[in-house]
Parts: C-alpha cells; sequence; structure tokens
C-alpha cells in the first residue's frame, strides 16, 4: 500500500532521492523519448496534429512514455495483472496513473501477455513489441532473419498503423482502439531508432562475432540480449546507448535539431513499408555501436561479456553523435508517419 500522500507525491520525493544519487535514472527511456515525441509535435500537420490531440489529449512528448510505463504491469498470482510503478522512473509515467489508464494498462497487457506464445525465458509478447534482433553482419532487416519475428518491433508498428487506418489488428497483437494504436506508435518508432533495439551481436565461445544466417542454427548462449549482457563496468551496453545527454532537453529543442528534423526527406512508398525500411536503416548504424570493441565471457555470477574498448572516450563521443542522430531522426519520421495518416 502506498503511504497516504498517494502514489504521486510519494514516488516524486522518492524520485528525487534518488536522482541525487543516479543521474542517469530515466535514460532513452523518459528524456529520449520525450526528445522524439517534442520534435514530432511541432513537425504534425495541421490535421493530424488535431487527430493526435483529439486522440490522446496531450502532446506526443507527454504520451511517448505510455509503453514503457506498461511495462511495470506485473502478472500476480491470485491477483491478475497489476500495475506496480518502478519509482525510480515514475516522473515519467504520473500523467497515466488515473484509474481509468490503469485499467487500460493491465487490459493491454493482458490481451498481449502471450498471444504470441512466447518460449521459456522470453519476454512476455507485449515486451518483444519493442525490439528486432538483427544480427550486425546485415545491412538491412529482412523478415526471417534470426531474431525477427510476426510480433516484433518492425510488425508492432504495422499492426498499430492498420489500426490508424480503420483495419484490425494482426495476430498476434491486440490493439483495443485508435487511441492504444497511437500510444504504441508514440513510443515504439522512437525505439525503432535505438541502435540497440534493432542490430544485435552474436558472440561465439570464442568470444567472437557469429551471424546465425550463416551456420543456420540460432544458439541461445550466443545471444546478447539487445547489450544487456554485455557488461561495461557496473552498467552495460544497451543502458549506455539508453542515457541521453543533459543538454538535450525535450522541453527545449534547439532551432539547429528542428531545422536538422525539417531537411529529413519523407520516406518514399506506401507508408507500411516504412517500418522496415527504417529498421534496415538502423541495422546498419548499430554497426557504429558494436565497432572498436572486443569481448572476454564471463560465466559468474551470472554468465556475461566483459567488453574492452579499443579507445573508449572516442566510443562515447560517437555514440552521443549518432543518439542526437538516431532522435532528431525519429521525431521527423514520427510526424511523416502521423502526417500521412491524416494527410
Amino acid at each position: 500500500m502506498p503511504p497516504p500522500l498517494g502514489w504521486r507525491m510519494f514516488a516524486r520525493l522518492l524520485l528525487l532521492s534518488a536522482l541525487c544519487v543516479c543521474d542517469d535514472a530515466f535514460g532513452w527511456g523518459a528524456q529520449g523519448h520525450q526528445m522524439i515525441g517534442a520534435i514530432a509535435d511541432e513537425l504534425l500537420l495541421p490535421n493530424a496534429s488535431e487527430r493526435v490531440h483529439a486522440l490522446l489529449r496531450m502532446p506526443l512528448r507527454v504520451a511517448s512514455a505510455w509503453a514503457d510505463c506498461v511495462t511495470d504491469v506485473e502478472h500476480i498470482d491470485g491477483e491478475g495483472f497489476v500495475y506496480k510503478p518502478d519509482l525510480r522512473f515514475y516522473a515519467a509515467c504520473a500523467e497515466f496513473d488515473t484509474p481509468e489508464d490503469i485499467t487500460r494498462m493491465e487490459d493491454y497487457v493482458a490481451r498481449n501477455w502471450d498471444t504470441c506464445l512466447p518460449k521459456p525465458g522470453q519476454d512476455p509478447c507485449h515486451k518483444q513489441y519493442h525490439y528486432t534482433d538483427v544480427a550486425i553482419q546485415h545491412n538491412e532487416y529482412e523478415l526471417g532473419f534470426a531474431g525477427t519475428s510476426d510480433h516484433d518491433i518492425v510488425a508492432a508498428i504495422n499492426a498499430a498503423i492498420a489500426v490508424l487506418q480503420g483495419q484490425p489488428a494482426p495476430a498476434p497483437f491486440s490493439i483495443k482502439d485508435e487511441q492504444e494504436a497511437l500510444l504504441m506508435l508514440a513510443h515504439l518508432v522512437g525505439d525503432l531508432h535505438q541502435p540497440l533495439h534493432v542490430g544485435a551481436i552474436y558472440i561465439d565461445g570464442h568470444n567472437k562475432p557469429t551471424n546465425p544466417e550463416a551456420t543456420g542454427i540460432l544458439d541461445p548462449k550466443t545471444e546478447t540480449r539487445r547489450g544487456n549482457s554485455i557488461k561495461d563496468g557496473s552498467t552495460n551496453l544497451h543502458a549506455e546507448w539508453d542515457e541521453v545527454v543533459s543538454s538535450l532537453d525535450p522541453a527545449d529543442i534547439t532551432i539547429k535539431m528542428m531545422d536538422e528534423a525539417r531537411a529529413i526527406q519523407t520516406t518514399p512508398g506506401d507508408m507500411t513499408t516504412w517500418p522496415q525500411i527504417w529498421a534496415s536503416d538502423t541495422v546498419v548504424v548499430a554497426h557504429t555501436a558494436f565497432k572498436g570493441i572486443t569481448y572476454t565471457h564471463i560465466s559468474k555470477p551470472k554468465p556475461h561479456w566483459a567488453a574492452r574498448f579499443t579507445n573508449r572516450n572516442g566510443y562515447l563521443a560517437t555514440k552521443r553523435k549518432v543518439q542526437a542522430a538516431q532522435l532528431t531522426k525519429a521525431g521527423a519520421h514520427l510526424a511523416q508517419l502521423l502526417n500521412a495518416i491524416w494527410p
């Protein structure tokens, strides 16, 4: 039970104390997604802007957090699906802490928990909607590659597009209405541009990158879980790519960044092909995320790989440049997609 002052005030107090010891508590999950939403808010055409406001009653900057807040819904024996907010990241989710929104989040997870028939050890389906795992030996995304599926991030975005066009969501997705579809898009388009949500490195028993397509076998022991199993000291590679520098402020997008977003050309072809095209672009960008690193397998206490950088400072500088470019691109693409749906 939360204390009498309620979840919101209690969480904010706890969050303030947590931020004293953890400057990057939110990472891409809040700051980065809000950057993307804020850029898209500025690029929406009048009709698209009107439809977004009617469906969400909030800007994309705020709505962009919803799909991550949903991951705080837990399945508890005897209780069903229950929203238990992670107080470290609560600030971005506070907007959705109402009885109506909590019911929606719990219902969404219940409907999308196991419809994809996850294998033992795999994430529940609604979490698998956030990523795909294309080996970095490739230069494109193609359904059928190891790590792709009919319920990965590319498929999830297309399912949301279908609902916003008045069509039913294809299996295994369960999308209740247009509002839910838009909440998904506001977040997943951002995830599609995070290099470690799309490009993956598989490491063999000799600590060398391996391509599952070349061997015809996807050995689970080679899976690095989008960099979560690659450690850099006390953190991991995925967390480092989630961490966005404080100078990138969603409440104060620079003129330069907006000019760069406006300069990004609309993707050609039918909008249902855009997620695959964008995923292919991110696969190529992901090559940079694994460049200049060697790996050593550590078996205890929990199996993982330790990363060693040829030039760590140079790597981090490159990472920051790539992040800014990807955030800008994601904001432009989100707006382009919504403008195409509601011209």
